[in-house]
């Protein structure tokens, strides 16, 4: 019985030191989670800067927008037949703008009704006139520097047309009588100033630049003749009729390009030196060397073409 008691007492006092024990030991502190780093955005590229846009060549403009015309020529060759031309002015006069190109003295002894004065020279200086919703007919004497203004009219942009033979050789034949003229003058409207990029500032300047031309940029045929027969190798002749007509006789030394291979085949002809071009009458060849000379070219129109040489008499050539 004493023993007993004397094991119970040891195991109380063994719990009392195991509760004392437990109590002193230290507790362990609750873990923190580590702080999860914020994840990085990736940083936003920058926005590039736009590439500037390349400077334009003032060459390479006009070189562009002549071949653009060579090489997109209608099938009226922006020319209009003097009847044809007529005719539309009578049933819609409000639709045309009748430009003569003629001097100031030819003009007033007798034009086109509705017809307005702009001397070939002076054309340049007076382009903000032209209207950009008519229909422009260009009238001059033989129908030549009216073709090379149409032909530059069209590279800035409007609907331009020569009158086919001028008063020479379209209107005379039509016996009209001079009765149908009128001599008083038409005032020209008032001037308005396009809004144009840089590559059509380039080419309006140009064509601006372009009057007032020496002697229109026409050669007399004998005068070409002299040229041939004295120094061949100065200049080139290129004439751009037909095969078949230039096959049956042209100017010697004279190389053939078709009037509608021109534009195609213009790296065929050498720009240092004068080119003279002739076609039948002289108006395909106006349409011709206006976008020439814009490129860089001395080019010339031969006075009433082929019609003018085989009228004077100068010899032709058929190899």
């Amino acid at each position: 019985m004493h023993n007993k008691k004397r094991i119970l007492s040891m195991l109380l006092v063994l719990i009392m030191m195991l509760s004392i024990l437990t109590a002193c030991s230290p507790k362990e502190e609750p873990v923190t989670p580590e702080p999860t780093p914020p994840v990085e955005e990736p940083a936003e590229e920058p926005t590039p800067e736009p590439e500037p846009e390349p400077a334009l060549v003032k060459e390479e403009v006009l070189r562009e927008a002549a071949l653009n015309l060579l090489n997109n020529i209608p099938d009226n060759n922006f020319i209009m037949a003097a009847d044809a031309a007529l005719e539309l002015s009578e049933e819609n006069p409000d639709a045309i703008f009748w430009v003569d190109l003629r001097s100031a003295e030819d003009y007033a002894k007798g034009h086109i009704v509705g017809a307005v004065n702009i001397p070939f020279a002076q054309l340049g200086a007076n382009l903000e006139v032209l209207p950009s919703n008519k229909q422009i007919i260009m009238q001059c004497y033989s129908g030549q520097t009216s073709a090379q203004a149409a032909a530059l009219a069209q590279m800035l942009g409007f609907n331009a047309v020569s009158f086919r033979g001028g008063m020479n050789f379209g209107w005379a034949p039509l016996e009209l009588g001079e009765d149908t003229l009128e001599m008083d003058e038409n005032p020209l409207p008032a001037a308005k100033s396009p809004s144009l990029d840089e590559r059509g500032q380039i080419v309006w300047d140009a064509v601006k630049a372009y009057f007032p031309p020496e002697k229109n940029n026409i050669i007399a045929p004998a005068d070409l003749l002299a040229l041939v027969e004295d120094n061949p190798d100065a200049i080139t002749v290129l004439d751009i009729r037909s095969a078949d007509d230039y096959a049956a006789g042209h100017i010697e030394t004279a190389k053939h390009i078709a009037f509608k291979q021109v534009g195609a085949n213009i790296d065929q002809v050498p720009t240092n030196r004068p080119v003279y071009v002739t076609c039948y009458t002289g108006q395909t060849a106006g349409i011709t060397i206006a976008p020439m000379r814009i490129m860089g070219y001395n080019a010339i129109s031969l006075n009433r073409g082929m019609t003018g040489w085989d009228g004077a008499e100068l010899p032709k050539v058929t190899d």
